[in-house]
């Protein structure tokens, strides 16, 4: 059965949900809901659990992870900050490409702003949803529910994977190839919805299929604010609230050095 956690701040409700894991058996559980009601304010408490969990996360992870790491996969806020937009789209994808891991399937952000198109010649960038959104305030109609990124990659993403902790599948029905301008119609991030509420405010929901919280979740639900916040401010729209989706969610312990340490953090 589902459980929802509700909350202020990213880091609240991220830490409500890691001492629940910590309690289940395996460490796990499946669909857990995370309603984060301001997800761009950061208080000072949770600045402080940013800086232990970054901290630990330096130790711990064999990939050297950082919170700033993990945030700058789902977007690039230092870049947008100062290139904006849309400069900030050609000075990414060219440092990823000089910066690129060999066998990597890449990042995010990259899936948001590169797809090949349907000559199979171009690409688009679906994360220019923006100016659908725009156009949908001063419209007519005011469609509240067509703004999509798709994230995942079926021709990349059910290739063999190394891996063999990862858990799950995803079977994703949004193309923004050929969805991106229509009304109707193996990363664990599986996708992204936006939803126009009132011509005024910008809610947004993330999927994942599955969700490690002690190395990935608060990087990720912060890049995921920040997103929100570039969106919000590029259509001048408000940033309402952030809804996180974890279909199947893990405290691997491991990666901060044990139980002990996770409760340390967690207390």
């Amino acid at each position: 059965m589902a459980m929802i956690f509700e909350g202020e701040t990213v880091t609240k409700v991220w830490k409500d949900v890691a001492k629940h894991l910590l309690t289940c058996r395996e460490k796990s559980d499946f669909n857990l809901i995370l309603e984060i009601s301001s997800p761009l304010k950061i208080t000072s408490d949770d600045r402080i659990i940013m800086k232990k969990v970054d901290g630990a996360m330096r130790i711990g992870s064999k990939d050297k992870l950082t919170l700033n790491t993990v945030m700058g996969t789902i977007f690039p806020q230092s870049m947008y900050k100062v290139y904006g937009r849309p400069l900030m789209y050609e000075k990414f994808l060219l440092a990823l490409d000089r910066g690129r891991k060999k066998g990597g399937w890449g990042t995010y952000a990259e899936r948001m702003m590169s797809r090949d198109a349907k000559d199979g010649i171009n690409t688009i960038n679906p994360l220019e949803i923006i100016q659908k959104l725009q156009d949908n305030v001063i419209g007519r109609n005011s469609y509240r529910s067509t703004y999509e990124l798709g994230v995942a990659d079926p021709e990349a993403d059910l290739l063999p994977w190394p891996y063999q902790e990862d858990i799950g599948a995803d079977l994703p029905t949004y193309n923004p190839t050929f969805d991106s301008n229509q009304l109707y119609g193996l990363p664990c991030l599986s996708h992204i919805s936006f939803k126009l509420i009132d011509r005024s405010t910008i809610n947004m929901v993330a999927i994942y299929r599955s969700h490690t919280y002690c190395e990935r979740a608060l990087g990720n639900l912060i890049g995921l604010a920040q997103l929100l916040s570039f969106v919000s401010k590029e259509t001048g729209l408000n940033a309402g609230t952030l809804t996180c989706i974890s279909t199947y969610a893990e405290l691997d312990v491991a990666k901060w050095g044990g139980i002990a340490k996770a409760k340390e953090i967690l207390a």
